[in-house]
């Protein structure tokens, strides 16, 4: 935020604020803290207190709202609520810490927070967390030589945190521009979108006349610019680093009370579904599940042997019997069908489908609930003349929409790209995804790496070869803007005959492992911090048979409500097993199985009880569905439906089926972390929403989401056994710098500034029209009032963006009696380019008559200022 203070004019009509803009930049996400830290305690003068103080239940809950408050921008009250924490544990460094944070968050001053930090620091001079908030805010309170001694503390304790390096840098800046140029290099090898940090290294080496050098940093800051996930700096919650965010503090080592799983199986025997009794599926069907008519509830997709068919779910306490056949529905008329791929591909709030055929594939979408039709040949979405065997939607280009992955039986992957008007573009050799014509047999998609976008791994067919194209698997690195890279030593990994894979984040750490069947046995691999696969053969005990003879299927899901997900592995049949939490362990433990049956020919887990978490459905080779419904030995679970910024008065921000986001729900001393991705290796993709366990908890203290853009959105007192449907909050509906001026009584909102046009708004790929780096604006007259002979200003970012200006200032005009003044400003998008003079006049005269292009009469829209636009017609779907 840019606070001026200017001198009063003697006299003057108009004041004209001039602004000179230099560089914008973007969103940065929240990693998930530990699940539970130290309590972070200290007595007087930094003496052990007597008694030693714990962290309880109940603090460790009223903690936990504090958080959530911050997550929702709610400062204040947060404030409010780390101030009686503190003041009834004074020794509670954690507390203190958050104080900190909300008070800086609040005041927007440094200085206020630092005797707070000063005073954690003195009691333990290694709380990593208290060193960088200290850092940051003696240097917003520009004491820059004694930030720097807290971030040359910071970079020792945490060697892998980016923003103390950062700021390290930003510290040794003017003295010391070589050895900050380093820093900023380190820092972005720790995070490669840090925007921030390649703007200054292209501003010290143009400096150092190293213009090669200081090019390609800027090349980068240019193609970050507009990305969703970039990572900027600024002093605003979730965008000044992981240390910069409140501290989830755990419980004192003996305050952890063990919950106990209540009685009861975890799955109840296999039940046939009645209104299906006559449905036979053949083995490797596809079986996927939908809300497919938008009644809350979850729905089959059966790919049988006589075509296709839809079974619409109803209330869960009615049963199986609430299972019900729609004979006449459109989308079982459908012939050749493989595997569909639900979500809505156009963001009107509509579920669409994808359906993956023997031949041309065809995309349905819901114009109005119910109404269906066959888009394909007008979105330019058919793929390849093949038979596709699988694929997944996502939002792979983090731009709102869901862009198509397809796999073809014995032909390359094809990458098909949502243009947002309707339209798709096949990507494929573009980004790399056909692998100059070798076979892809199946695929996983997530964020291998860490860095908050989704790459690619695609895996050759197993077993036989075809000597004249190279097989294996191939992952390709996200390297943003439609950009993906090889891995460069994949090691085992590359030559790994996988059957089936899937990827999670198991023990919740922020770094996903990859599960995959190989030869007949479970493996783990791990990414290692040097790049390097890191390979685990999982163990199944004294079980034999769990990975038999034909097709095999893998599953991630939490069957038990204890907030972390299980492993469902199986051919003719399926088992559950716990997952090992530590990831130097091999050993799995046997939770449950499908029982005695004939061999199934395909299963899947679905969410037909919102309070007691996944069920599968499943069917015996040429059988009809069953249904392994959810048991009574499990915890409650949060059902959380996700959707994106729906189409309305901005634009959309996250893509509206809710997918690829993360869930992190706070409940005590715990942290629990689920995603909307895919965790199925059969063939088809489900849309249902995420389903995480309460581990006992009647009620979650916060949930946060990271959507796919990277923005975050909080929700506090969430109950547990419910279904919680969350929309995309568009709290920061405007990306314009935004204009505030004192008023006598307070700050009011005057305008936004700087819109598109700073460093040239995108035209389309590749092309930006010419940059328009200044912009007068002409203040309402008699809004500003003086202060001490002073205007006050501000000038802010209202989204996690930021600013440079190079230059702000104050112009007065006198203006005779009788005279008025305009400013000759407007957004060029046609010659002659605006100059910025002042226009002055005497006489007005309004239009007789003003007509749009459609010949609609819209004079009383623009004749005054009433704030309604006149329409501007029907929008472009993009």
């Amino acid at each position: 935020m840019i606070e001026d203070r200017c001198r009063v004019p003697q006299s003057g009509w108009g004041i004209v604020v001039l602004l000179l803009l230099g560089l914008l930049a973007g969103c940065f996400d929240d990693p998930p803290a530990p699940d539970a830290g130290g309590s972070g305690t200290s007595g007087q003068n930094g003496q052990a207190a007597d008694p030693p103080f714990r962290v309880t239940a109940e603090l460790v809950s009223e903690n936990n709202r504090g958080a959530g408050l911050m997550e929702q921008y709610e400062y204040s009250k947060a404030m409010a609520v780390f101030q009686k924490l503190v003041d009834d544990n004074p020794g509670w460094l954690d507390a203190k810490v958050n104080l900190a944070i909300a008070v800086l968050q609040h005041t927007q001053k440094g200085a206020s927070a630092v005797p707070i930090l000063e005073e954690v620091v003195a009691a333990d001079p290694d709380h990593a967390e208290a060193t960088y908030c200290l850092g940051i805010s003696l240097f917003h309170a520009a004491r820059i030589g004694q930030a720097e001694v807290q971030f040359q503390r910071a970079v020792k304790q945490d060697p892998r945190d980016p923003h103390s390096a950062y700021f390290l840098a930003r510290c040794l800046e003017d003295d010391h521009s070589a050895e900050a140029i380093e820093w900023y290099q380190k820092a972005l090898q720790l995070e490669p979108y840090f925007q921030s940090a390649h703007y200054r290294c292209w501003d010290l080496l143009r400096q150092e006349k190293k213009y090669e050098e200081s090019g390609r940093h800027m090349e980068e800051f240019s193609l970050l610019r507009n990305h969703p996930l970039s990572v900027i700096f600024d002093y605003k919650y979730t965008l000044m680093g992981a240390k910069g965010l409140a501290i989830r503090a755990g419980l004192s080592p003996g305050e952890v009370q063990p919950v106990k799983r209540p009685e009861g199986p975890l799955f109840e025997p296999p039940a046939e579904i009645a209104s299906a009794g006559s449905v036979r599926m053949p083995a490797g069907a596809s079986l996927t599940t939908c809300d497919i008519n938008g009644d809350g509830y979850q729905d089959l997709f059966l790919v049988a042997a006589d075509g296709n068919h839809v079974l619409l779910g109803s209330d869960p306490t009615r049963g199986l019997d609430g299972f019900s056949m729609d004979k006449d529905h459109p989308l079982a008329a459908v012939p050749d069908v493989v595997a569909p791929l639900w979500g809505d591909f156009d963001n009107d709030g509509l579920v669409d489908v994808y359906l993956c055929r023997r031949g041309p594939n065809q995309l349905w979408r819901q114009s109005k609930a119910g109404e269906w039709s066959d888009v394909t040949a007008k979105a330019k979405a058919a793929g390849d003349d093949a038979e596709t065997i699988d694929g997944v939607c996502l939002d792979l280009d983090h731009d709102a929409d869901l862009d198509l992955l397809l796999i073809h039986r014995d032909k390359p992957a094809q990458l098909l790209n949502n243009n947002r008007d309707g339209t798709f573009e096949d990507i494929s050799a573009k980004v790399g995804v056909d692998r100059s014509g070798a076979i892809s047999a199946s695929t996983v998609v997530a964020d291998f790496d860490g860095d908050r976008d989704l790459d690619i791994l695609l895996l050759g067919p197993p077993g036989k070869a075809d000597e004249a194209k190279p097989v294996g698997n191939v992952l390709l690195w996200n390297d943003r803007s439609w950009r993906y890279h090889a891995e460069k030593t994949p090691g085992q990994l590359a030559g790994a005959p996988f059957t089936a894979a899937v990827a999670g984040d198991v023990d919740a750490d922020g770094q996903v492992e990859l599960y995959a069947v190989d030869s007949a046995s479970l493996v783990r691999w791990t990414r290692k911090p040097d790049g390097k696969w890191d390979k685990m053969l999982l163990g199944f005990g004294a079980t034999t048979g769990a990975i038999g003879e034909g097709t095999v299927r893998i599953a991630l899901a939490d069957v038990t409500g204890d907030g972390r997900v299980e492993l469902l592995v199986g051919t003719s049949g399926w088992s559950a097993w716990v997952l090992p939490a530590d990831l130097e362990k091999f050993d799995l433990l046997d939770l449950a199985d499908s029982g005695e049956h004939d061999p199934l020919g395909t299963w899947t887990t679905v969410v037909i009880d919102h309070a007691r978490g996944p069920a599968v459905v499943g069917a015996t080779v040429d059988g009809p569905p069953m249904v392994w419904a959810a048991g009574g030995g499990r915890h409650r679970f949060f059902s959380i439906a996700l959707s994106g910024k729906k189409k309305g008065r901005y634009r959309e921000r996250s893509n509206a089926s809710g997918l690829g986001n993360t869930v992190l729900v706070r409940a005590g001393g715990r942290t629990f972390r689920g995603d909307s991705l895919p965790a199925d290796s059969g063939a088809g993709q489900s849309l249902q929403p995420v389903a995480m366990g309460s581990a006992g908890a009647e009620r979650a203290d916060f949930l946060k989401i990271i959507w796919s853009e990277g923005v975050t959105q909080a929700r506090l007192n969430l109950a547990a056994g419910v279904r919680h449907v969350i929309e995309e909050e568009d709290k920061m509906p405007t990306s314009c710098p935004v204009l505030f001026a004192w008023d006598g009584t307070g700050y009011r909102f005057v305008s936004d500034l700087l819109a598109v046009g700073g460093m040239g708004y995108l035209v389309e790929p590749g092309t930006y029209a010419p940059s328009d780096p200044t912009e007068n604006f002409l203040l309402p007259a008699g809004l500003a009032r003086p202060v001490d002979g002073r205007f006050r200003l501000k000038l802010t970012e209202p989204m996690p963006e930021l600013t440079y200006l190079d230059r702000v200032g104050l112009v007065a005009w006198d203006v005779p009696p009788g005279w008025q003044m305009v400013l000759d400003e407007r957004l060029a998008t046609a010659l002659p380019d605006p100059t910025g003079r002042p226009i002055t006049y005497r006489i007005a005269q309004d239009p007789e008559r003003v007509t749009n292009e459609r010949g609609e009469d819209v004079t009383s829209r623009v004749r005054s200022v009433d704030h309604r636009a006149a329409e501007v017609g029907r929008l472009d779907g993009r």
